[in-house]
């Protein structure tokens, strides 16, 4: 089934999927759609109703950007709370895929109480990603990144020069290769950035909610993300403890792959 969810000027769109009686909220990543979740039909269906929803500048989601520019925290809960509302889910659990992964952290931060269980596959926000905070905070930033939008020579040639002073990882160039093919996909890194410039959280503070609420978590990354350090996911699962279970599979940053989801489908849901 697919739907509309009307919160202001904002048509939140999103698709129902599977019949089960635990509901899940599912986010997809950047430049994907909650289409993904299609994929997870097969071998969630009888458990699970996934309510799979496209996130701003993405799928089918209409906004105006100019009144939304950037989402406080107090805003962005206004949202959700009232798409719950709308799906009647008084206790949920959620899916996040790495830019879908940043909200479901959010998600979880604000209503830890009603959630059982949380599956981050390859989750942006478990740290505050320092390109992120330069191009959205900071007016140098914010001028290199306009610059860049119509001429990416700029962000290539700092990204090689920062390569071969030790500044910047090779993991930059998969990134570039991904996010800045385009003049309108550029565009769309800096609007989604923006959008969620405030949307971020301290590891302790996201222990704490974790362990206050007794929540648990499947934390997946694959071996090989150029995207989402799998060190840096480690860390956080061993900082965390013994409520997240890690999943390091042979992959690289995309999780919607065959032998991924068939991983999945045994192991984790």
């Amino acid at each position: 089934m697919e739907a509309f969810y009307q919160h202001k000027d904002i048509q939140l769109f999103y698709r129902k999927i599977g019949t089960g009686k635990t509901k899940v909220i599912a986010y997809h990543g950047f430049t994907r759609s909650s289409e993904d979740y299609l994929l997870f039909e097969d071998f969630c269906k009888e458990k699970y109703t996934i309510y799979a929803i496209d996130l701003f500048y993405h799928g089918k989601t209409t906004f105006n950007s100019k009144l939304w520019k950037s989402f406080s925290k107090g805003q962005l809960r206004e949202i959700l709370e009232g798409f719950l509302e709308h799906i009647h889910a008084n206790v949920f659990e959620l899916i996040g895929y790495s830019m879908g992964g940043r909200v479901a952290l959010f998600t979880m931060e604000q209503f830890a109480n009603r959630i059982n269980h949380v599956y981050l596959l390859a989750p942006d926000g478990l740290k505050i990603n320092f390109w992120n905070w330069l191009v959205t905070s900071t007016k140098a930033g914010k001028g290199i990144y306009g610059l860049t939008i119509s001429n990416p020579g700029i962000v290539y040639g700092i990204n090689s020069t920062g390569q071969k002073l030790n500044l910047l990882p090779s993991s930059m160039n998969k990134f570039l290769d991904i996010n800045f093919k385009t003049k309108g996909m550029r565009l769309r890194v800096y609007r989604v950035w923006q959008l969620y410039r405030f949307i971020t959280f301290k590891q302790s503070d996201l222990k704490r909610i974790i362990k206050k609420n007794r929540l648990s978590i499947d934390l997946v990354i694959g071996h090989k993300d150029p995207v989402v350090p799998p060190k840096m996911v480690k860390d956080f699962a061993e900082y965390i403890g013994s409520e997240v279970t890690l999943h390091s599979i042979r992959a690289g940053h995309d999780l919607f792959r065959p032998h991924v989801l068939d991983y999945l489908k045994k192991n984790v849901f």
